[in-house]
């Protein structure tokens, strides 16, 4: 006999199909059940378009027919997040739950930015909490923006074993393996946005686009670059402004570019470096869910010190960068609290001839 949890997990499996297409909204999945049973699956498929319940109620009706409306009566939801209750794009899903006369809703995580479908409908049996943890992780970076004010951040970091990331002459580039090239494509692609500075951009000219994620092209939405342009060098020349991808530029005064496809943020030069500022900014202005850095140290440390960074996915070759090698970070010139950071290590795993080692930052 299927059980809750096993018609959760679809639901959840279902939601992971708007991975590249829903965002800024969350991803969400739907099952509908009559006598334990599945007569219906939805999931949002893209921002604007119909909500995972109301695809599922559809999904009914083209499997029943005539007998649709009766079985809703009878059945049972399976959502992965708390039904909308307010007016956006679409009208809210709980109308559509009420209307059709379902009578039982288990719900995996509430969404804080609604009006409360479990306070509200007091004649619907709704349970929830099932499969919360995962739910939650599904769509960390949502949640992350309605509930702190930012952004769920990952900084990539790609370094030898010695914890360098290029020689001392500042060659840098094909330290990793093509996998984990391939996998830094695969994640710029599930992020919106990626985060770096003038540093970066001036010595490798990198385009900071997903080209080879494996993902299918018609799918992918490019993530918006932002840079923080300090002492305003870029001039509009660089790769970055090029390609398909928008970009973000941060600077502190009129800048040389003029490309269509940027735009320019003028700040105090002192607040350039209030990165829980530009990261609101991101957030609020442009409800960017999630975001990846691939900067330089000086970044990297002031994010990790403003206790910003969520997540690390590190990427180390077997290879040994020497005595006058750079390195990712400068801990023992930037704050003596980064000294204090411990780090949690997720997951390990194979990528090429790499490691690929996902880990959590322990702010104390």
């Amino acid at each position: 006999m299927t059980s809750p949890t096993e018609h959760m997990l679809e639901a959840l499996s279902l939601a992971k199909k708007g991975l590249l297409t829903t965002r800024p909204n969350p991803m969400v999945g739907c099952i509908i059940t009559l006598d334990n049973k599945i007569i219906g699956r939805g999931w949002h498929k893209k921002a604007g378009d119909g909500h995972a319940e109301v695809n599922a109620i559809q999904d009914v009706f083209d499997n029943l027919g005539p007998q649709a409306q009766s079985s809703l009566e009878r059945s049972e939801m399976y959502v992965t997040l708390e039904p909308c209750s307010t007016s956006g794009q679409t009208p809210p899903c709980s109308e559509a739950i009420k209307k059709h006369g379902i009578k039982k809703v288990y719900i995996a995580s509430r969404d804080s930015s609604q009006n409360g479908f479990a306070k509200k409908e007091k004649d619907i049996e709704i349970v929830e909490g099932l499969l919360e943890v995962e739910a939650r992780e599904l769509n960390r970076g949502f949640f992350s923006r309605i509930e702190k004010n930012r952004p769920f951040i990952t900084a990539k970091i790609a370094t030898g074993l010695d914890g360098g990331i290029a020689l001392g002459s500042g060659e840098s580039k094909w330290i990793t393996s093509a996998v984990s090239r391939k996998d830094v494509h695969k994640l710029r692609a599930t992020n919106e946005a990626v985060f770096t500075g003038t540093g970066t951009i001036l010595k490798d000219d990198p385009s900071l686009t997903s080209r080879d994620s494996g993902y299918e092209r018609d799918e992918i939405k490019q993530p918006l670059i932002v840079v923080i342009d300090r002492n305003n060098h870029l001039t509009g020349t660089e790769k970055i402004f090029s390609t398909d991808a928008k970009t973000l530029i941060f600077t502190s005064e009129d800048s040389k570019i003029k490309s269509p496809k940027s735009e320019i943020c003028i700040m105090k030069k002192e607040d350039l470096g209030n990165l829980k500022q530009i990261m609101k900014y991101l957030s609020n202005e442009k409800l960017i869910n999630t975001v990846l850095v691939e900067s330089g140290s000086n970044i990297f440390d002031s994010l990790l010190a403003e206790e910003l960074i969520d997540e690390l996915v590190l990427y180390q070759a077997p290879k040994l960068l020497g005595k006058d090698r750079k390195t990712f970070s400068k801990f023992d010139q930037t704050s003596r609290k980064l000294s204090t950071i411990d780090l949690e290590v997720s997951s390990i795993s194979d990528s090429g001839e790499d490691k690929k080692i996902i880990l959590i930052p322990n702010y104390k």
